[in-house]
């Protein structure tokens, strides 16, 4: 199972995070966890990821290159490149309802927490 996670960039429960990654992992085995890079979430993310012996993708935003819509871009293509089979979606703003919003009109699984 590849699963994707995202979030608002201000969301910072760490705790959270890491209880529903372990109960969705006692559901479903996880291979693959992707995330975006979340400045406040992502070592979290990545040390669960590798305490648990699963593969991590990241896909940072590319601030430089596309600017005020790094987020979006990004988005797209982490969807597309990585393509997870379930997106866990925490609390967030415009950029992750939208990342929500492209997940399911491409027919991923949303899991919203």
């Amino acid at each position: 199972m590849r699963v994707l996670i995202c979030s608002g960039r201000f969301y910072a429960d760490i705790n959270t995070l890491t209880h529903v990654l372990d109960l969705y992992a006692r559901m479903q085995p996880i291979d693959v966890l992707i995330h975006g890079g979340h400045h406040a979430l992502g070592s979290a993310i990545e040390t669960w990821a590798r305490d648990t012996d699963i593969h991590v993708i990241r896909y940072p935003a590319n601030w430089a290159l596309h600017g005020k819509y790094a987020e979006t871009r990004r988005n797209l293509f982490m969807l597309e490149d990585s393509r997870p089979d379930v997106l866990l979606a925490f609390p967030g703003g415009e950029d992750t309802a939208e990342c929500i919003k492209m997940a399911q009109n491409i027919g991923i699984r949303v899991i919203e927490v």
